[in-house]
């Protein structure tokens, strides 16, 4: 009997992460795996970002419409996930569920499968973001899951110090993203190829996310940058962020240089072109969480703007910033005098066979589901 595993996502930087564990465990005849998908992934708005999972060629067995277009109450937006997902996976006869990181949706789920006795898989538990209130649905999350995959060592530390947590059942495994990126560098695609107004290093790439644990005005800041890398010679790629409370301010931003030809707006580059996006980038700013793990990979600089990362463990080449114009200032001058030049990476988020130690343990732990 195959182990039946279902993996949920709700967002694209969620499946961009996990694609590469999904192609392994879909090509091992031990498992028979299930994609579910919701959230973000199936608005108009941030891109129909569903299509990538089907472009990469897998089957997408169900799609749960938990989010509207028009944003609702966040209240409402976990309701509807828990229950659509409930009753979407009750007669499925899943052995697990795998969910990535902290997002609401996540939560929702991960709740779900609580409720039909569903082991859960957890992936990015442990991690302290201050600035999000994603922190909440995170640890929420890590209590309620069988297995937990930790990305990082201090987050495997404070797993295994939950009372809750079996600690037998915590693996330090690294980040699934690090074995992309591997791939990636092997034969790195030039951003050229994929957006015609942009060469290597005359721009630089911009993900900015609402700030939802804070009072800070990450809109303002965001403006700033923009205006500030414009004078600097530098053109903006900047792709969309997610669907947090306060995100229309930042959309508001993006709206304001939409005419301008030295800003390119993308709403979603895909997984691979987003790669691309940092490799051919002179650096990287924003406040997303890729540009504490994934950006030093690429032999980058990341500005990682406010306190929304707060608490991540950090690469010397992430630069923090306060949401003070006055020391953006002093970073921008920083990176001019050095030329944007990084110093090594510190490889704090694994070596890049993540994926392999993870499809291992499940396959390890849910032994005894073949002989029942």
């Amino acid at each position: 009997m195959k182990i039946k595993i279902g993996f949920f996502t709700g967002a694209r930087s969620d499946y961009g992460v996990t694609k590469k564990l999904i192609k392994r465990l879909n090509d091992d005849e031990i498992f028979d795996v299930k994609i579910f998908v919701s959230g973000m992934h199936l608005l108009k708005k941030y891109g129909n970002t569903f299509e990538e999972i089907t472009d990469d060629g897998f089957s997408i067995h169900k799609k749960i419409n938990t989010y509207q277009e028009i944003a609702k109450d966040k209240r409402n937006e976990f309701s509807e996930t828990l229950n659509k997902v409930f009753e979407s996976i009750k007669n499925e006869n899943l052995h697990v569920g795998y969910i990535v990181g902290d997002r609401i949706e996540a939560y929702g789920v991960a709740l779900a499968l609580h409720f039909l006795k569903i082991p859960i898989l957890h992936y990015a538990g442990g991690q302290i973001t201050k600035g999000a209130i994603d922190n909440i649905y995170r640890y929420n999350i890590s209590n309620l899951a069988y297995l937990h995959f930790a990305t990082i060592q201090t987050a495997y530390q404070r797993l295994i110090n939950l009372p809750t947590v079996d600690p037998n059942k915590v693996y330090f495994t690294g980040s699934t993203a690090i074995d992309r990126i591997k791939d990636f560098l092997i034969k790195p695609i030039n951003i050229n190829n994929l957006i015609e107004e942009l060469t290597e290093n005359n721009y630089v790439l911009m993900t900015f996310h609402p700030v939802t644990n804070s009072n800070e005005n990450i809109a303002l800041l965001m403006e700033y940058s923009i205006i500030k890398l414009l004078s600097l010679n530098l053109k903006v790629l900047i792709t969309y962020p997610n669907n947090d409370t306060g995100v229309e301010k930042i959309i508001e931003v993006i709206n304001k240089f939409s005419d301008n030809n030295r800003v390119i707006i993308k709403k979603n580059l895909g997984a691979e072109g987003y790669y691309s996006a940092i490799y051919n980038s002179k650096f990287v700013i924003g406040n997303s969480s890729s540009g504490i793990i994934e950006v030093p990979y690429f032999n980058k600089i990341s500005i990682n703007v406010g306190n929304r990362q707060e608490g991540r463990d950090t690469d010397s080449n992430v630069w923090n910033c306060k949401t003070d114009k006055t020391n953006l200032d002093s970073i921008f001058e920083k990176g001019e005098l050095i030329k944007w030049k990084p110093s090594s990476t510190e490889g704090l988020y694994g070596e890049g066979n993540s994926c392999e130690l993870i499809s291992n343990i499940i396959r390890s732990d849910f032994e005894h589901i073949n002989t029942k």
